[in-house]
């Protein structure tokens, strides 16, 4: 027998033909309790209890992952920002860049002219000359630093050889040019200078062409200006000054 809860209709429709019989069935079934089909009172409870677990399982799980998600959104945080700048370290010193050591002419000790270029701005030397240039080396900087001078002398082929050109640090005490390369190179070099320490260097180169020295020497100037009246090749002395201010670590 089934449960009296539920109502069970059941229609049977018979149809009969010639060579053979059909049977068609027909069932409706209405369920008004939410129970199975056959199912007990106890297997109802245990239904209930089953469900009734899961739901707790469930909340526990809802109440554990929320607690996880609120630990990793909610949590300490601090933020700082900062920041640093810095500008390049000042390199001041001042070195020339320029040297005015020769002229267009000359003129004695009582300022009379003795030579004379034939154009305006025409540097030219000979016998009986001189001149002098005063260089200064100026500055501070930053950073630890150094100076040292070179300098170089140089005669153009046509000279072959002939260097008459004397120099002096004092205009008193003259010397060939190999001896005032030393020498003007330790006047100029400095010590290590520490970080602001300010600099000044100041230096005079002092020249001269001889205006005798003896025969054969008068020989070779006087080749020397027969050369540059040919004017194919001129005899030309070019000097250079390298001053160097260098960081030191």
């Amino acid at each position: 027998m089934y449960p009296e809860a539920f109502n069970i209709t059941i229609y049977l429709k018979y149809t009969s033909a010639k060579a053979s019989i059909k049977s068609t069935y027909i069932k409706e079934v209405h369920a008004i309790s939410k129970g199975g089909l056959g199912m007990t009172n106890a297997d109802r409870n245990d239904r209930k209890n089953k469900r009734r677990f899961l739901l707790i399982l469930i909340l526990i799980l809802s109440v554990a992952i929320t607690a996880t998600l609120i630990g990793t959104i909610a949590k300490y945080v601090s933020t700082e920002t900062v920041s640093d700048e810095a500008v390049s370290a000042k390199f001041g010193l001042n070195i020339p860049n320029t040297i005015d050591l020769f002229s267009d002419s000359y003129i004695n000790d009582n300022e009379v002219t003795i030579v004379d270029a034939d154009s305006e701005g025409k540097k030219i030397i000979a016998p009986g000359t001189s001149g002098k240039y005063e260089f200064e080396v100026t500055g501070t900087s930053e950073v630890a630093y150094k100076v040292s001078a070179g300098i170089t002398l140089t005669y153009s082929e046509v000279w072959y050889g002939y260097e008459p050109l004397e120099f002096s640090l004092d205009g008193k005490n003259w010397t060939n040019f190999e001896n005032f390369e030393l020498s003007l190179s330790a006047a100029l070099e400095s010590e290590t200078m520490p970080p602001n320490a300010a600099y000044t260097g100041t230096q005079t180169i002092h020249w001269r062409w001889p205006f005798y020295i003896n025969f054969a020497s008068d020989v070779k100037d006087t080749a020397m200006g027969r050369v540059s009246a040919s004017g194919d090749l001129s005899p030309k002395v070019t000097m250079e000054i390298i001053v160097t201010a260098a960081q030191v670590e």
